[in-house]
């Protein structure tokens, strides 16, 4: 059984599926909903804080107090710290470094002065000690004596 293909067949059929397929994705295509772009009002959770040192007072070899910045409150703190020589290994690149030991909230207020429990979280916290670790050595407010 020698049979043999006939081409207007196969070109009929070609066509055929090529339009059942085209039609079924037509079908099935539908526009994407254009909507108007409207900003947000509300401040999502991930926004960030606008935080800073607003003043320092070392009050002993060991220990000081601080008013930080946390977007509209202020926040006195007091801190321990421990100061030691550090370097960045070229000579030359000696500096003091300070390592905040201890941090206690003593009172948080707003702008007007009204008084707020403590709200700060773990990260807040962190963020302190660093904003007070940095303040400290970039302005050199604590030497170590030389032994």
């Amino acid at each position: 059984m020698n049979a043999k293909l006939n081409p207007i067949n196969s070109a009929k059929l070609t066509l055929g599926v090529t339009a059942v397929t085209l039609s079924v994705l037509a079908m099935s295509f539908k526009p994407f909903a254009t909507t108007e772009y409207t900003p947000t009002t509300k401040s999502s959770p991930a926004d960030q804080y606008v935080v800073g040192v607003q003043s320092i007072e070392i009050t002993s070899k060991s220990t000081g107090i601080a008013v930080i910045k946390l977007d509209d409150f202020r926040v006195q703190v007091s801190f321990d710290y421990s100061a030691h020589k550090d370097s960045y290994g070229v000579p030359g690149s000696e500096f003091t470094a300070v390592d905040i030991n201890q941090l206690t909230i003593e009172n948080t207020t707003d702008i007007n002065g009204n008084q707020y429990r403590d709200f700060t979280v773990y990260n807040d916290v962190v963020q302190i000690k660093e904003l007070i670790r940095g303040y400290i050595e970039k302005n050199q407010l604590v030497e170590v004596e030389a032994v």
